[in-house]
């Protein structure tokens, strides 16, 4: 058996190592994720919106699991939209309350990063679902942040999505 690693009159039978073209490229690639990637891994701007984002539509969804099994007449699930916080009030219909509680809430979006807030798009700051899942009216809700602004639509037939 030959190996490519023994010596014949003091040289190596074959070359073995990285091509120039090969260095090259590596050494690009490195440059790229350097500019990149990196700057990301030790900075948290840009996923505080993400987060946010499905944070909201799980509980909106949540809200409009709840308008769609309250079959009463007198329902209040007005979903009330402020700069910081999004969901049902803690208090009645009127007026609209968010305690300042720390504990989570299963239909209340409570943002604490100072760079980001809520914007309702359409004028409104509150909205509703019906029985069947609907919206009062179609609404597009803005997360907007240092990084990025992330839309939430709410189509008029109740279909919720992250954009």
């Amino acid at each position: 058996m030959k190996s490519n690693f023994l010596l014949k009159n003091g040289k190596f039978s074959q070359y073995s190592g990285f091509t120039l073209i090969e260095l090259v490229i590596v050494m690009i690639m490195i440059g790229i994720l350097s500019v990149t990637v990196i700057p990301k891994i030790f900075t948290s701007s840009g996923y505080e919106e993400i987060g946010y984002q499905a944070e909201t539509v799980a509980k909106l969804r949540a809200i409009q699991l709840r308008a769609m099994q309250d079959t009463s007449a007198i329902q209040c699930l007005l979903v009330y939209v402020t700069k910081k916080k999004l969901g049902i009030p803690d208090s009645n219909c009127s007026p609209p309350i968010f305690l300042s509680n720390t504990e989570p809430s299963s239909t209340i979006v409570k943002i604490s990063e100072q760079s980001l807030s809520f914007d309702d798009h359409n004028g409104g700051y509150s909205f509703s679902f019906d029985q069947m899942g609907r919206p009062d009216q179609a609404r597009t809700i803005n997360i907007q942040g240092g990084e990025q602004t992330l839309i939430i639509t709410i189509n008029a037939e109740g279909y919720i999505s992250a954009n």
